[in-house]
């Protein structure tokens, strides 16, 4: 729902977000990040960006009406942010805490890799029914309903005691979360002017990256004084104060509640627009451009940390550290493959240099033994940096599909991107648990195997995805 992120060539001037943040970290503490801050030194504040995004409301009249309807989008974008914030940041935290559930619940790979999965099987089952949600009752209260799945969810996972609990758990976070960013954008497109709806969409994007960013070395500092079920306790009461923000906090312009109150459309005719949009030529192989993307997610999501203890002895801090560089890289990613398919032209091709390259630092890590921490820590960061195109892909299935279908076409590659990024987790804790343990890890051998497979499942993807009929930003519709 945010590929015009890619369609007006604005999203890249709020990357800057990232570089405050990395001043936040490097100052909070001496987690190893000098050569981190050295390289992105900060130059504006979270501060300064938050407060740029309140010149982008639309201007309005000194009339009573129109100042408090600015009053109340300016308030209602702040809790967006916070939504955007807590979706990543959930869906990321379980790459730092892998290690230390998988050492005390006795986990075996493939149940680590099943207890990541189901987030994302969730998170894609619920792309649909979210949609008609937003749709039916409004960003207020999908939203409010929805963050009860995500609260209960978090305490579970908190006290959860087997590795059922822990998969429950899950399910519940991204059953709660599906509907975070199509809802974030249902509210802005209704109160932000439309000249505007661009940019809120990349500061929203900007903002959540830091989630992200979070849940990498901020949080193995963080499990290094308290326990992690202590700190995830905390994490599910904000949650549920945010559950409360939403309920009381986002509102609906009563034109557009009007509008959505006359609209009608059942199941059926949501399953058949869907099943339209999934019939467009190009549109099933599309879909397919989610398995390279995948080494990212895989890798900062669950198998990062644990490859790196394994293999390189790092704990859950220099762990951090490097999925951190992922996490920051991943920002800057984004922005710049945005740029060259504006440069270019080109969204196609854009996706398939991304995924060749995904294809190649995969073999990097098959055919080098024992590779030095600092290649690792450089493959891993590459693969993060070239790895953000989800919103090209969703630029390319506007392309594909009719005007009427652009919602569905979207909705369908976002699920196909879940999809494969649920089924990439899967293999690579299938792969790496037909090795057996030595001295207590996986051996390197097994994860040079996994990451053999993701290189072959991200060519035969490349295979598929190649036929696909280009799109480019400007062409006209």
């Amino acid at each position: 729902m945010v590929v015009c992120s890619y369609t007006r060539g604005e999203d890249h001037r709020h990357s800057h977000s990232s570089y405050a943040i990395t001043e936040m970290i490097a100052a909070f503490s001496n987690w190893k990040l000098t050569e981190f801050s050295a390289l992105l030194e900060a130059k504006i504040t979270v501060a300064r960006c938050i407060s740029a995004t309140v010149e982008q409301i639309p201007n309005m009249s000194a009339t009573t009406e129109q100042d408090q309807r600015a009053s109340i989008a300016l308030s209602m974008l702040f809790v967006l942010y916070a939504l955007g914030f807590t979706n990543l940041f959930l869906r990321g935290s379980l790459g730092i805490l892998a290690p230390t559930i998988s050492a005390e619940m006795q986990l075996s790979p493939e149940t680590l890799s099943l207890v990541a999965s189901s987030f994302f099987f969730a998170y894609a089952i619920m792309q649909i029914p979210s949609g008609m949600l937003l749709d039916r009752f409004g960003a207020r209260w999908t939203l409010s309903a929805l963050l009860l799945f995500t609260t209960a969810g978090a305490a579970l996972f908190a006290v959860a005691a087997t590795s059922g609990q822990l998969i429950l758990a899950r399910v519940l976070m991204g059953v709660g979360c599906a509907g975070i960013f199509s809802g974030a954008f249902f509210v802005v497109n209704q109160w932000v002017a439309a000249d505007r709806v661009v940019t809120q969409t990349g500061v929203l994007n900007s903002v959540a990256a830091l989630g992200g960013l979070c849940a990498t070395a901020p949080l193995a500092a963080l499990i290094t004084f308290y326990p992690w079920r202590d700190c995830y306790l905390v994490f599910t009461a904000g949650v549920a104060v945010l559950m409360i923000a939403v309920a009381l906090g986002l509102r609906e312009p009563a034109d557009a509640a009007a509008a959505r109150k006359q609209r009608s459309e059942s199941l059926g005719d949501v399953l058949v627009g869907v099943s339209r949009a999934i019939s467009q030529p190009g549109m099933k192989r599309l879909i397919v451009v989610g398995i390279p993307l995948s080494a990212q997610t895989t890798l900062i999501g669950v198998w990062g940390a644990p490859y790196l203890r394994d293999v390189h002895g790092l704990d859950d801090i220099g762990s951090g550290n490097v999925l951190l560089v992922m996490a920051i890289l991943s920002v800057f990613g984004h922005a710049f493959l945005g740029f060259l398919a504006r440069y270019f032209n080109s969204i196609k091709w854009v996706i398939i240099s991304s995924a060749t390259l995904i294809f190649a630092l995969d073999l990097v890590l098959v055919l080098v033994e024992q590779p030095p921490l600092w290649l690792v820590t450089a493959v891993f960061a590459s693969i993060a940096f070239v790895a953000m195109y989800p919103m090209l892909a969703f630029a390319h299935a506007r392309a594909l599909v009719p005007g009427e279908l652009v919602g569905r076409g979207v909705a369908v590659t976002n699920m196909g991107i879940m999809l494969a990024i649920a089924f990439a987790q899967l293999v690579f804790g299938w792969i790496v648990g037909l090795f057996p343990f030595e001295n207590g890890a996986s051996p390197e051998l097994a994860y040079r195997t996994a990451f053999a497979v993701l290189a072959g499942l991200t060519g035969l993807a490349i295979i598929i995805y190649a036929p696909v009929r280009a799109g480019r930003l400007n062409a006209p519709r």
